[in-house]
């Protein structure tokens, strides 16, 4: 039986205003190994005078596009904030070995101004190389040394999606490409109820993160994924 999501379970406690309204994705895609997720980003918003559920507002949308290779997997990241009604715009390449461990990247991030046009001072162009746990920038803003496979925060809805980790599984991320964080464990948290359906809710603990949830639903697909009071929501799957 569908549990009251007015009050729980903690996996999605920070969108449970969302779940009265949110609609799961019901295409799939042909090819799990080249496919691209949409998801809306949604913050919980602090309004006093609001009764609880405190409402969830959409902020921003994020494109994660896998192609696979014969000798590597290449994901391509398109990420769009809205903070103080101007528009923040991340965009990312990353190239993973076959087993999605990052090997190297590029990330370009900007503020756009009033007229839509990059603010110079905001843009920040960034290389990254990882050579058997070193992780190092080109410019040397970064050097980290990473002690298990390295993942992306980006990367681990396709790796769920694909069905292909024995968990629970030990990881270190590089979360945004650019900050590590170490000793991440990935467990499978077992079945959710929730109104729009029954979802396998896998559970990410570690070092300097929040817990992190991600929901997919009975054909693997993942759509709900909570970083405390940020969320993903689904809006399509190619």
């Amino acid at each position: 039986m569908p549990i009251d999501t007015a009050t729980g379970p903690h996996a999605v406690t920070s969108i449970r205003e969302l779940l009265t309204r949110f609609t799961p994705v019901e295409k799939d895609t042909s090819d799990p190994d080249n496919a691209t997720l949409t998801y809306d980003i949604l913050n919980w918003t602090f309004r006093p005078h609001t009764p609880p559920p405190a409402p969830n507002r959409v902020y921003g949308s994020l494109v994660i596009r896998r192609q696979a290779t014969p000798s590597a997997t290449l994901y391509h990241i398109q990420q769009k904030t809205h903070i103080g009604g101007l528009a923040t715009h991340l965009n990312a390449e990353i190239t993973s070995d076959l087993d999605d461990s990052l090997q190297s990247w590029t990330l370009n991030t900007y503020r756009e101004d009033a007229n839509g046009d990059p603010v110079p001072i905001s843009e920040l162009r960034e290389h990254g190389r990882n050579s058997s746990g070193h992780i190092q920038s080109q410019d040397d803003t970064y050097n980290y040394h990473a002690q298990n496979t390295v993942l992306s925060h980006w990367t681990l809805p396709h790796l769920l999606m694909r069905n292909v980790l024995s968990l629970p599984i030990t990881f270190d991320m590089l979360q945004d490409l650019s900050v590590l964080r170490a000793k991440q464990r990935l467990i499978d948290e077992g079945p959710i109820d929730l109104d729009s359906g029954t979802y396998s809710s896998f559970a990410q603990t570690g070092e300097g993160i929040l817990p992190t949830h991600y929901l997919l639903d009975d054909r693997q697909r993942p759509q709900l994924i909570t970083f405390g009071l940020i969320a993903w929501a689904l809006t399509d799957i190619v």
